[in-house]
């Protein structure tokens, strides 16, 4: 499969407070997407709008910012999937693991992130319908991809986390559309990141009176 990047940057008004606001979308252009993929693999909106896409900021430590309460982050299993599929998380805060399934599921979490290449963080059995247990994220120190997966045979249940040591991170919404809100101003590069498509990287220009917008476009072929 062969992913291209098509992006763009303009600036235009409307920031305040010497801080930026980062406005985008996302799409899809082409065809080549297997048949056989999963379908929430893949969620297209209208004009081929990709939803579900983790866009994020990078080089930006989590001294540069103001703390806030850490939101815990839930996974469960529920009809043989995990719920929710992709899903973004600060470092350091909770992780809530349920199972609401009457079956016995095994999962397994690798980070997908460093030159290393993968590395299992943990793998734990959830037994029984009800069952929940809390966790707690490492401190990751710049944005890391988190995979989940079944330990036991059932190889259609996938899931993402993306730590982020920030809070400049979003999913696309159903129209592809994102928005990154008080973004220091200065030189930033952003991600575009698909379980499908991979990943497209672009750098935008942010003044602290002013709005930079970013549209990434993911081309696909046999």
């Amino acid at each position: 499969m062969l992913v291209a990047l098509i992006a763009w940057a303009v600036i235009a008004r409307g920031a305040e407070n010497g801080q930026g606001v980062i406005t985008g979308t996302v799409r899809l252009v082409g065809s080549g997407i297997s048949p056989s993929q999963p379908a929430a693999s893949l969620l297209l909106g209208t004009n081929q709008a990709v939803r579900g896409v983790i866009i994020y900021l990078a080089g930006l430590a989590a001294n540069d910012i103001n703390h806030e309460t850490n939101n815990a982050a839930i996974l469960d299993q529920r009809n043989g999937e995990f719920v929710p599929r992709i899903q973004i998380a600060r470092s350091g805060a909770p992780l809530i693991l349920r199972n609401s399934d009457s079956t016995l599921h095994v999962l397994r979490i690798d980070s997908m992130s460093g030159t290393n290449g993968s590395k299992t963080l943990l793998q734990v059995a959830t037994p029984y319908a009800g069952y929940e247990k809390k966790y707690q994220l490492a401190h990751f120190s710049e944005p890391t991809l988190l995979q989940v997966s079944s330990a036991n045979g059932q190889d259609g249940m996938a899931a993402y986390i993306a730590v982020m040591p920030h809070p400049w991170a979003v999913l696309t919404d159903e129209d592809g559309k994102f928005v990154l809100r008080n973004v220091p101003a200065g030189k930033h590069k952003i991600y575009a990141w698909h379980e499908v498509l991979g990943t497209l990287v672009h750098e935008v220009q942010v003044n602290g009176t002013r709005t930079g917008a970013v549209d990434f476009q993911f081309t696909t072929g046999h």
